[in-house]
């Protein structure tokens, strides 16, 4: 079994997703398949890929080929509670290139759940869930992708699983403006990080510029305070005995990229929880934009009353703040030529969220309480056999990669991925945050990891021997291009 430092990158041989119509079925009949009478008519490289991903993660590598290897055992018990969290971000690509390349899709995550079942044996739990963009129809996505008929199809197996929505509250834009709806299905409790959050090191006129696109200021700062640091952390994630989180790896304006570390602002049940950007700019201690103008904090107050008056339901007052803030914006970003709202290489905000998240599912108890010891197993399968560059992560353009990338480590899977990407790692904020860590809660191991790959040209490589030939060479959002190669 590969150690905590290595992270496996499968080079499949798949070029596309296949069609759900077989409920993503394997092709052939390999020992260890369940399900004997169900088989795809279809060649389906992506099954393909899991397995053999999972042989070369290295566990119960002596049953391989055999009817009786579980490839999971060794992180899934029987009667355990195994939450699969894949991005699912949006139901379409504001970018009009498809969703292959947008959330993780269900064939990828198909594969894995039949060997979870395995190493569940008949027993425990399996949940299948996220809290995409308060946007996204939730309904539209399940159904259009295979993700509704994929989790029936276990169910009419008698398995006990259930895909869930996170989200307490969704928003439907109209007019311009976003309405808010609280859904009341959407469970989770507050967790409050204190002096282990990233955010504990400001005072409180630094936690008082923390903003959210899209959500008032006054409710973000009722969570973030000098002392108090909240956040709504979905249910289903602190009752999971194994967390399988599964990305799908793509640029992103505020973060650069999203990986497996920041996949994990999934769980978070309300989003006024997460600061995204500290308003202002780098003179002024803020990461909102990178050059001191009055036009752009004029363009920042008229979107504070924007999102104020949202959240009030004062619609017409929120769209002549929106026609404001945003006319100033777009004179600004043309005049200064880089982006607003922590769009740009220089926001670190959004990093200490990310991390913060990070440390909750790896500590908080079943009762949201934190612990020093980790409360449960994680394992990161993320899904590259099509990934975003260019605007993502909701307008991307699509990046064929044809890998399959593991690891138990979520800041080494971070680290191999970005770099593979084309990103200089040591200008990413999120792997600089998860490298310093403040407080006790460290979320990753403290050293350089190794690439276990099928494709020798990689095989064995760590971060530093990775050259420009051997990397995918993704291209950045428009406010990143300069950290990517």
């Amino acid at each position: 079994m590969i150690s905590k430092e290595e992270v496996v990158f499968y080079k499949t041989n798949a070029k596309n997703y296949p069609d759900k119509r077989n409920l993503f079925r394997p092709s052939e009949l390999y020992p260890e398949y369940q399900f004997r009478e169900d088989i795809s008519d279809e060649q389906n490289d992506i099954y393909d890929g899991v397995r053999e991903t999972l042989h070369l993660y290295g566990a119960d590598s002596e049953h391989y080929g055999t009817k009786e290897w579980n490839p999971l055992k060794n992180l899934i018990k029987p009667g355990d509670n195994v939450l699969i969290k894949p991005n699912m971000v949006m139901d379409y690509n504001r970018s009009g290139s498809g969703t292959d390349c947008l959330f993780t899709q269900p064939s990828i995550v198909a594969a894995v759940l039949d060997y979870v079942f395995i190493a569940l044996d008949g027993t425990g739990k399996v949940t299948v869930g996220d809290a995409p963009m308060q946007e996204c129809k939730f309904g539209k996505l399940i159904q259009e992708s295979g993700y509704a008929d994929l989790i029936q199809y276990y169910k009419n197996k008698n398995l006990d699983i259930e895909l869930v929505d996170f989200r307490e509250l969704t928003t439907e834009v109209k007019g311009g403006v976003r309405h808010q709806t609280i859904n009341k299905h959407g469970k989770g409790t507050i967790i409050d990080l204190k002096d282990e959050s990233e955010f504990a090191i400001y005072n409180q006129e630094h936690l008082n510029r923390l903003r959210i696109t899209n959500y008032s200021p006054d409710r973000l700062a009722k969570h973030h305070c000098e002392g108090k640091h909240e956040y709504f952390v979905s249910d289903y994630v602190l009752n999971a005995d194994v967390i399988i989180n599964m990305p799908k790896p793509k640029t992103h304006r505020k973060a650069g990229v999203t990986i497996a570390l920041k996949n994990l602002v999934g769980i978070n049940v309300r989003k006024e929880f997460l600061p995204h950007h500290t308003i202002g700019s780098v003179k002024e201690d803020g990461d909102e934009y990178r050059k001191k103008s009055k036009f752009r904090k004029i363009s920042s107050i008229a979107y504070d009353y924007k999102n104020k008056f949202e959240g009030e339901g004062k619609y017409v007052r929120a769209f002549f703040c929106l026609v404001v803030g945003y006319g100033i914006k777009i004179i600004s970003n043309k005049c200064f030529h880089d982006e607003m709202e922590g769009s740009w290489s220089g926001n670190h905000t959004i990093s200490k969220t990310i991390v913060d998240l990070n440390k909750i599912l790896l500590y908080a108890d079943k009762n949201g309480n934190i612990q020093l010891e980790r409360q449960r197993k994680l394992l990161n399968i993320a899904d590259m056999i099509i990934s975003g560059e260019k605007e993502g992560p909701v307008a991307p353009s699509p990046k064929y990669v044809g890998y399959l990338v593991l690891g138990e480590d979520s800041v080494c899977v971070d680290k191999l991925v970005a770099t593979m990407m084309g990103a200089d790692i040591e200008k990413l904020p999120v792997i600089e945050n998860a490298d310093h860590i403040h407080g006790k809660l460290e979320i990753g191991t403290k050293c350089e990891p190794k690439i276990v790959s099928n494709n020798n040209k990689i095989n064995g490589k760590r971060v530093q021997d990775l050259k420009v030939d051997d990397k995918w060479n993704f291209i950045g959002t428009s406010g990143w291009t300069s950290i990517f190669n």
